[in-house]
């Protein structure tokens, strides 16, 4: 079961991911899976939302096992775009920060995938992955702040 891992991150079967915020910004963890989405239906197991004066960026995302990278594109195209509820966190942020919020979606396993696989499975699911990212207990925790500003 995902679990935030402080107020900037989440964790899952040893994989982690955080996004930091800096002097001036805001950022929160938000898990999807089971606390916002209770249902079978399919979801991906949380949010980052970060934030400034002028920007808002909600990095859905997926922690996963390196045997079943294909199904995170799944899940994560299912929560862009059929999950009503997504949707209105979208709109809610949009009121509260006057600036529509970019969407961004990241994929954290310890897992590999080519770039022509991880190109078909974008074009399948009607969804970009910004980054698939590595995560091994012995290497740092990813930190999404970098990834989302360029």
């Amino acid at each position: 079961m995902t679990t935030c891992d402080g107020p900037y991150g989440l964790k899952e079967q040893g994989k982690k991911v955080r996004l930091l915020p800096k002097a001036g910004e805001q950022a929160w963890a938000l898990v999807l899976d089971g606390c916002v989405f209770q249902d079978s239906q399919i979801k991906c197991d949380g949010a980052l939302i970060w934030s400034n004066k002028s920007r808002t960026v909600v990095c859905l995302v997926e922690l996963k096992g390196a045997g079943d990278i294909a199904h995170a594109f799944a899940q994560l195209a299912f929560v862009w775009h059929k999950r009503p509820a997504f949707h209105q966190l979208l709109a809610d942020l949009e009121r509260q920060g006057g600036v529509r919020p970019v969407v961004k979606a990241f994929v954290v396993t310890n897992g590999l995938l080519s770039r022509p696989e991880k190109e078909r499975l974008e074009k399948h699911h009607g969804v970009r992955v910004q980054e698939v990212l590595h995560c091994e207990a012995s290497t740092p925790i990813p930190d999404l702040r970098s990834r989302i500003l360029n």
